[in-house]
Formats: structure tokens, C-alpha cells, sequence
């Protein structure tokens, strides 16, 4: 019998573990997208203002302790490896619940968890969340996608405004912010559960705090390009 439960045991390790790298890969870029969101806010201060915190990102990050640009690669890499880390969890975790193993873990003993819409379309969001990382990265980084502007001649600010003046621009930022909204509620609520946190004394505190950051980066994210659309910042 012994012999026979070790399986089993190594299985639910191995899904806690998962789902733990998961949590806590997640929680990195909730941190991260929550300071990107805090730079994209400055595009109400101006163009100076923006520029020069595009420039501070992107040369002097962490300088002088690091040379010029050391900074910003070396957040390239963390984000990089914690979203390969997340993506890789995401999938054995889903992979291994289409098994039926693990299936009846759960991280607080005889709590039923209910499966709210964000924890249905958990992987769906992910998916768009992946593609419109690539198209931002392509756009605003590597200036491959040339939308409003010519962008290797124009600063961060023009960029920004001349991307965002074009209605289907926004409405992709738009769907990409909800995918975003829904996967933060669902997943800052799952990572504080995960990581042992998570009691029923909390949990609706834990669920107002899940909600109130998923909403406060969809306002966030979505209050600069909307702002641009309608023209109130040009």
C-alpha cells in the first residue's frame, strides 16, 4: 500500500509545485505591469515628462550601480524567464488536470473552490495576453509595426500618441486590458491561495484585493490611450 500511494504523493507534490511556480512567477508581473502602468500614467504629464522617463527605463535603470542600459536587460531577462517559467507551469498543470491526475488537489483541505468566469477563460486570456505581448514588444520596442507615425523618427511620446490616435489600435489594447483584468483577479486570489495565505477568514478580503487590482490596471492601463483617442492628450 505504501509503495503503491508513492505515485500519488510525488504526483501532488509535483502539482503543488506547479502551481506554487505559477504563483509566484505571476506575482512578478502583476509587480511589473503595475509599475508599467505607473510610467504610462506620466503621458498626462506631458511629453518631457514621458520622454524622460522612457529614457531614465531604458539607459539608466539602476544606474550608476549598473552601466547604462544593464538595468533595463537585466529586467528583459527576469520578465523573460518568469514568463517561460509560467508558461511551462500553466501547461503541465492543465495538462496533468486533463489526466485526472491531481485533480482533487485542493489548497485549502475541504474548501470548494467556485469557478468564476476568469478561471474558465484562465488559458484563453493567457493566449491573447502572449500574442499582445508580442505585437506591444514589436510596436513599441523594436519598432517593427509602424501604426500612425514613422517610429524611427519620432520620440516615445509621439509613438505613444500617434499608435493610440488610431481606433483599432486602442479597441486591441482595449481587449488585451480585459484579458489582463480577468486573469489578475483570478490570478492574484489563486497565488495568495497557493502560497498558503488564503484562509476563510480572508478569502473575501483576498477577493477584493484580487478585483481591486485587476480593475485599478484596467483603469490605469486604458485611461492614457482613451485619453489620446479622444484627444484630450496630443
Amino acid at each position: 500500500m505504501a509503495t503503491s500511494s508513492l505515485p500519488v504523493k510525488r504526483g501532488r507534490q509535483t502539482t503543488v509545485a506547479l502551481k506554487v511556480a505559477m504563483a509566484v512567477t505571476g506575482l512578478i508581473f502583476v509587480l511589473f505591469v503595475l509599475f508599467h502602468m505607473y510610467g504610462n500614467l506620466k503621458l498626462f504629464m506631458g511629453a518631457e515628462a514621458y520622454n524622460h522617463y522612457a529614457e531614465w527605463l531604458h539607459e539608466d535603470l539602476l544606474y550608476p550601480i549598473l552601466p547604462h542600459k544593464g538595468g533595463v536587460w537585466i529586467l528583459r531577462v527576469v520578465l523573460l524567464l518568469a514568463l517561460c517559467i509560467h508558461v511551462f507551469a500553466a501547461y503541465k498543470t492543465w495538462q496533468r488536470g486533463r489526466q485526472g491526475r491531481g485533480a482533487k488537489y485542493k489548497v485549502t483541505k475541504g474548501k470548494k473552490r467556485r469557478l468564476t468566469y476568469a478561471s474558465r477563460t484562465m488559458r484563453y486570456g493567457g493566449l491573447i495576453l502572449f500574442a499582445f505581448i508580442i505585437f506591444h514588444i514589436l510596436q513599441f520596442t523594436a519598432l517593427k509595426i509602424n501604426i500612425g507615425a514613422n517610429y524611427s523618427m519620432v520620440s516615445p511620446y509621439e509613438r505613444v500618441v500617434a499608435g493610440f490616435s488610431v481606433w483599432w489600435c486602442w479597441l486591441i489594447y482595449l481587449i488585451a486590458m480585459c484579458a489582463l483584468c480577468l486573469h489578475v483577479r483570478h490570478g492574484v486570489f489563486s497565488a495568495l491561495a497557493t502560497l498558503g495565505l488564503d484562509t476563510r477568514q480572508r478569502e473575501f478580503a483576498f477577493n477584493l484585493i484580487a478585483w481591486a487590482c485587476a480593475l485599478a490596471l484596467l483603469i490605469g492601463f486604458m485611461a492614457p490611450p482613451t485619453a489620446i483617442l479622444v484627444g484630450w492628450i496630443s
